[in-house]
């Protein structure tokens, strides 16, 4: 039985709904499920995701995690590059569960807007995402963490997201 959560995620008051853009280890439901029970959260409801890409940045291995034993994910900005994820309208009382999930709430991560495009069709949607803090990335990228590249494949192939672009994820982990 994990620990009872207090703090600045589960005390947040509820603001404007949002959209989440999801492209690391929240992809994996089993993984985000197991997650939320053990810090007190319910989890998002997926019906809703659609599958959604980011234009102009790239998935970097640069930020060392203790939990996954290796490097995870972040995005870095790159012309011409794209990341496929999901994008997942949130209630705005959802924003600590989210905040706390993509490592905010320690300052880890940081949340910034972005705007994504469907996959398949549609107006584009503006978002939130989540990178690295800058003083929290390593100096260079790093091979990802078995486990985690493992979870977030899963998680993208479960939703959907191009064979192609994951099969370019996995190869990052050979």
């Amino acid at each position: 039985m994990g620990l009872p959560v207090v703090g600045k995620a589960h005390e947040a008051s509820a603001g404007a709904p949002f959209v989440w853009f999801i492209y690391g280890s929240s992809l994996d439901r089993a993984a985000f499920a197991a997650w939320g029970k053990e810090h007190g959260y319910q989890v998002p409801d997926f019906q809703r995701a659609v599958l959604a890409r980011l234009d102009g940045y790239r998935v970097a291995f640069d930020v060392r995690s203790r939990f996954w034993g290796g490097a995870t994910a972040s995005l870095v900005e790159a012309p011409g590059a794209e990341v496929e994820g999901i994008a997942l309208p949130m209630p705005g009382d959802a924003r600590g569960l989210v905040d706390h999930k993509e490592g905010a709430i320690s300052g880890l991560y940081q949340a910034f807007a972005v705007t994504v495009t469907p996959l398949e069709g549609g107006a584009p949607l503006d978002a939130i995402a989540y990178r690295a803090a800058p003083d929290r990335r390593l100096p260079v990228e790093e091979a990802p963490s078995r486990g985690y590249l493992e979870v977030m494949v899963r998680g993208g192939r479960d939703f959907g997201l191009s064979p192609a672009y994951l099969d370019a994820l996995a190869a990052r982990g050979r």
